[in-house]
C-alpha cells in the first residue's frame, strides 16, 4: 500500500464535490459498534476522516470523535460541518502518526481510505492510541457488480488508466492480503445492506469527479471523460435517474 504522506493531496479541490455527492453509510453499521466497541463515555478516532461523511454517524450520538484528516481541502469542509460540536475535535495527521495520547480511543475507524494507508505503520499507531481491548474497524461502501458498474469500470480505466487501480485502490480485486497482513490476530467481515442510491445525470458525473482517481479540469482528457460518463448514465438511467445498489463492508479486529 502507499503511504498517505504521498496521498493525501489526492483530493485537494475535491471536497466540496465529495461532500455532496458520496453516500453515507447504515445506521445498522453503527449500532453495532456503539453497543459492542464504544462503552458509554467512550471515544472514537475515525482516520482519513475526509469531510465527515463516516464519523457524523458518531457525531451525531454524542460520542467524542477525533476525526484524522490531514488534507487542507477537506478539513475545511469537515470543520464547516462540525466544528459546532464540542465532541468534535480534528486531528490534522497523517494515518501513520496521529497526535493522539497513548491509549485514548476505544476504537478507530477508517471508512473508504485504509488503502491509502501505509499499514504496518498505521498498525502501530493505532496500538499506540487504542485501548486495552480496543478494536479497528475498516469500512468500505461497494456498489452491486452490475452490467453498469462493469462499463463503468470499463470507462474508468480507459480514461483515468494514470490513476485508477481499481475500486478502493484495488482492495476488493480478489486479494485481500493487505487485510490479512493488518489484522495479524484475524478479522472478521460483516455486510450491512446500505439501500439505493438514485442520480440524476449532474449528480452522477458529480459522484464520479468525487473519485480520487477521476479527471479534474485542468487534466488533459477531462471533456471526453466527461462526456463519457454522460453517455453512460443515458444508456443505464431509467426515467432520468441512474440508480446504485450499495451494501456496506466492515472488517473489525483487535490489533
Amino acid at each position: 500500500m502507499e503511504n498517505i504522506g504521498t496521498n493525501c493531496e489526492k483530493f485537494t479541490g475535491k471536497a466540496d464535490v465529495y461532500q455532496k455527492f458520496r453516500p453515507g453509510y447504515p445506521e445498522e453499521l453503527y449500532e453495532y459498534l456503539c453497543k459492542y466497541y464504544l462503552p458509554s463515555g467512550g471515544a472514537v478516532a475515525d482516520v482519513g476522516a475526509g469531510t465527515g461523511k463516516f464519523a457524523e454517524g458518531f457525531i451525531r450520538r454524542n460520542i467524542t470523535t477525533f476525526c484524522v484528516e490531514p488534507n487542507a481541502d477537506m478539513a475545511r469542509v469537515l470543520k464547516e460541518n462540525y466544528g459546532k460540536y464540542p465532541n468534535f475535535r480534528h486531528i490534522p495527521s497523517p494515518a501513520e502518526n496521529i497526535c493522539l495520547p497513548q491509549g485514548s480511543v476505544d476504537l478507530v475507524t477508517a471508512a473508504q481510505a485504509f488503502h491509502w494507508f501505509d499499514g504496518q505503520a498505521f498498525y502501530a499507531c493505532c496500538g499506540k492510541i487504542l485501548k486495552e481491548n480496543g478494536a479497528v474497524a475498516l469500512i468500505w461502501n461497494r456498489r452491486d457488480r452490475d452490467e453498469a458498474e462493469q462499463a463503468l469500470y470499463a470507462l474508468d480505466m480507459k480514461y483515468c488508466a494514470d490513476k485508477f487501480k481499481g475500486r478502493s485502490g484495488g482492495i476488493f480485486n480478489g486479494d485481500q492480503s493487505s487485510l490479512r497482513e493488518f489484522f495479524r490476530r484475524g478479522y472478521e467481515e460483516l455486510r450491512f445492506e446500505n439501500g439505493a442510491f438514485s442520480y440524476t445525470c449532474d449528480e452522477f458525473v458529480g459522484r464520479r469527479l468525487s473519485s480520487s482517481y477521476a479527471l479534474k479540469e485542468s487534466d488533459a482528457g477531462y471533456v471526453g471523460y466527461v462526456d463519457a460518463l454522460k453517455e453512460h448514465f443515458e444508456k443505464y438511467a431509467a426515467f432520468g435517474k441512474y440508480v446504485e445498489h450499495i451494501t456496506t463492508y466492515l472488517y473489525l479486529g483487535r490489533v
